[in-house]
């Protein structure tokens, strides 16, 4: 088994094409969030968006550049929601995140088709979760939603530590349902980030994540 070094750092404007095909390459249409929805997100709170980078020489060769590999974005919440109300997709960052706010909601977490089924998706997310939890101690929960499709990411969550909390019937379009999937709202203690210890710094200060060739 051979691995190479994916470089975990904040996404800058200048991401957002490479994002927006990440998210068309990993969600169906009508899942598919804006590139305004994106960019409203990093405008608003910029620490908590960040890219995986496979800066790999193998990959720069090919390319003749890094390749984008996956995003993860996040904002603060005051609490959990006791209702559903504030769950949506395409919502907008600018009319939910509170900046001292003591939930940590995930937003949107993908990675491109290409990086999928590699194990890289749980390095991702935790360090990513790590990072945050790390930089905002008044963070005391990270919440989530999930459609009931998504296996994959589920099996990431729960691995994680996430329980769930409530369901939201017929919340995401589906494929195969025609009422459609609900959704599956998650919650983890931040406390749980904290003691990963599972960054791995290089150099310049970036986050390593080691993933399989």
């Amino acid at each position: 088994m051979v691995f190479w070094d994916m470089i975990l750092c904040p996404a800058q404007p200048f991401d957002i094409p490479a994002i927006m095909q990440i998210e068309r390459g990993a969600f169906i249409p009508p899942l598919q969030e804006k590139q305004k929805t994106f960019e409203d997100r990093l405008r608003v709170f910029p620490q908590g968006f960040f890219v995986l980078s496979d800066s790999d020489v193998e990959t720069v060769m090919k390319a003749g550049r890094a390749v984008l590999a996956g995003y993860v974005c996040a904002e603060r919440w005051r609490d959990v929601p006791a209702d559903d109300k504030p769950f949506k997709i395409n919502h907008r960052a600018s009319k939910s995140h509170v900046r001292d706010g003591a939930v940590l909601y995930v937003s949107s977490f993908a990675l491109h088709p290409e990086y999928q089924g590699r194990g890289l998706a749980r390095a991702f997310f935790l360090s990513s979760l790590a990072a945050w939890c790390g930089a905002f101690p008044q963070v005391r929960t990270v919440l989530l939603l999930a459609s009931t499709e998504w296996r994959a990411a589920l099996r990431v969550y729960e691995s994680a530590g996430f329980t769930e909390v409530r369901r939201i019937p017929a919340f995401f379009p589906s494929l195969h349902e025609k009422a459609g999937c609900d959704g599956i709202v998650l919650t983890c203690s931040a406390d749980t980030f904290r003691r990963e210890g599972i960054l791995r710094h290089n150099g310049n200060g970036s986050v390593v994540i080691g993933a399989e060739r």
